[in-house]
């Protein structure tokens, strides 16, 4: 297609400058900043109302909840410190566009007299439509002295949960020094049933006095929810 004529430009008329500074216009820019300030400030208006995660649906499912404890260490239990880290997981995904859906955002479980709780769970992952799936866990052993964050996967449902185990273990690794690897020898549910790419985030070891002090820290929960947030960023960014 041959390119179009570029338009004639007009004479430029005389004896008006191109901007014209009046007292009015200063004071109007000034309010309307004050007025923008005000409303941001006030959270009317979101600061990142669109971020990288737009059109994206992201599926957490913290473990456990309600009279099931997971885990127990000396102070914590699995499922409190998993509802944490996936309710700072999730706040990172909506401030970056995407829509999150949970199986629980308190302490409970989804049991029923209709549904069994993996039966709810498996139901709202489904129904979700999410992109990806993440199961938050933390794991327990006789051996006091195991530890280390671990990423599982099932790639027989999607060939993508294994690269998506690998880029968050390899941020885990990164920031939290964990020596183990990712595994697909799990027999979890939200791994059977996802036909997307999912995997099942072990957070460390609430049977390791150390590592339970760090699970229950407010500051370390940040940190492995950002692990979480930047592999899955980079994954999508892939994809």
């Amino acid at each position: 297609m041959g390119m179009r004529r570029a338009r004639r430009r007009r004479g430029r008329r005389k004896g008006r400058p191109l901007f014209v500074v009046t007292l009015r216009s200063v004071l109007g820019v000034l309010a309307a900043s004050l007025l923008i300030s005000i409303i941001v400030s006030k959270g009317v208006i979101p600061v990142t109302a669109v971020g990288p995660l737009k059109g994206y649906a992201i599926f957490i499912d913290p473990g456990h909840g309600g009279i099931d404890p997971g885990a127990c260490g000396i102070t914590y239990t699995e499922k409190d410190i998993v509802l944490k880290v996936a309710l700072l997981l999730g706040a990172r995904f909506e401030q970056s566009g995407a829509k999150v859906v949970y199986t629980r955002t308190g302490d409970c479980d989804l049991e029923s007299s209709d549904v069994s709780d993996v039966e709810a769970r498996i139901g709202l992952m489904k129904e979700s439509k999410a992109t990806i799936a993440l199961s938050i866990h933390c794991n327990a052993f006789t051996d006091s002295y195991e530890t280390g964050a671990q990423v599982f996967y099932n790639a027989t449902k999607h060939p993508g949960s294994k690269k998506l185990a690998q880029l968050i273990q390899d941020e885990l690794v990164r920031s939290t020094g964990t020596e183990r690897e990712i595994s697909a020898r799990l027999d979890h549910f939200i791994l059977n049933h996802a036909e997307i790419p999912a995997v099942t985030v072990e957070l460390g070891f609430l049977s390791n006095p150390g590592e339970e002090n760090l699970l229950g820290s407010a500051k370390y929960q940040q940190e492995l929810a950002s692990c979480i947030y930047e592999a899955v960023l980079a994954f999508l960014a892939s994809e």
